[in-house]
């Protein structure tokens, strides 16, 4: 069976991303540009154990307030300067990397979603794709 991502997930996702990709200045916000609608392609070859567990997380936090998220995520961010090798501190820190990979492989990506009206992520940055196939 392939990945897919509940609704429930993609809304968690869209408030985590709205953390790590706020609206600053030109940069849209990450629930106006993310192209969600390419999650599922995008872990399609993650190991089912590890994107139930994603999935999971990601729904458990749709049903968060956002201040909880916030915290959260400040959390997994300060550990990240945290040298203890213990299991919560490692955790928030792969959690975090985890979280946050997903998000800004998703905001920085050519793929937007089509109701976005204005300058992408790649556009404000004057970043361009160049694919060659052979």
């Amino acid at each position: 069976m392939a990945n897919t991502f509940s609704n429930f997930a993609i809304k968690g996702l869209t408030k985590v991303g709205n953390i790590y990709c706020p609206k600053n200045d030109e940069f849209p916000a990450f629930s106006d540009v993310a192209g969600t609608y390419k999650l599922n392609d995008l872990v399609r070859n993650v190991p089912s154990d590890d994107f139930s567990s994603l999935n999971l997380v990601l729904a458990i936090f749709a049903f968060l307030p956002n201040f909880i998220i916030n915290w959260i995520i400040s959390k997994c961010q300060q550990s990240q300067a945290n040298p203890s090798d213990g299991i919560i501190p490692s955790t928030l820190r792969q959690l975090n990397i985890g979280l946050r990979g997903l998000c800004y492989s998703i905001y920085y990506s050519e793929f937007n979603n089509p109701d976005f009206k204005g300058k992408t992520p790649l556009q404000v940055i004057d970043y361009s794709l160049n694919r060659i196939t052979d």
